[in-house]
């Protein structure tokens, strides 16, 4: 069984220690992605919750110009899956790729269900994390519509700075709603 998993779970306020043993029973699909490989294509099915034990994945999705745009990052001790195929079982409007060698353990939607239907803890764990999840979402929405590009930048350095020299500039300045040149423009001006 994975550490990282079991302190993830262990470390949530809302698992008690039995809850939190149960769950991870139950996350049984090892994956490990090579760097610039798929997790899940455009159009496809995945009806796993994965955890990133290590390594870092990014959700992408391609406009009519056929530029990657990204979404959004899964990294070490996150949860990433696809939600519109996890929980509704339609087919995946975006892409989730290995941007480094990564290493995931999955939980499936079909052992998951039954645990929060039996266990309140459980199903109050993951109630949070879709809140949580969908708070971040409404959060990054409004940072895109109104922060400029280098309040935009600054966030992104004062959340998730950790990987500026873990992944390529041309993912975080997709990820930042601007060019590649514009990101480097405002990295020059604040270092």
């Amino acid at each position: 069984m994975s550490v990282a998993l079991s302190n993830f779970l262990s470390e949530n306020r809302i698992l008690g220690t039995e809850s939190a043993k149960i769950l991870e029973g139950f996350w049984n699909k090892d994956k490990v992605l090579q760097s610039k490989e798929l997790l899940l294509g455009f159009n496809q099915k995945d009806s796993n919750l994965y955890f990133v034990k290590n390594g870092c994945v990014r959700l992408f999705v391609i406009d009519k110009n056929g530029e990657q745009i990204n979404l959004g990052f899964g990294y070490e001790n996150s949860l990433i899956t696809c939600f519109q195929t996890f929980i509704e079982g339609k087919p995946s409007l975006i892409s989730i790729e290995a941007i480094v060698d990564t290493e995931l353990v999955a939980i499936a939607k079909e052992n998951l269900m039954p645990l929060i239907q039996s266990n309140s803890e459980i199903a109050l764990w993951y109630q949070s994390m879709l809140e949580f999840t969908l708070s971040g979402h409404i959060q990054r929405q409004v940072e895109l519509l109104t922060l400029k590009p280098y309040e935009r930048y600054e966030v992104f350095i004062k959340r998730s700075g950790h990987l500026i020299n873990r992944i390529p500039l041309k993912f975080i300045a997709s990820y930042l709603m601007m060019k590649p040149e514009t990101l480097s423009r405002i990295r020059a001006k604040i270092s």
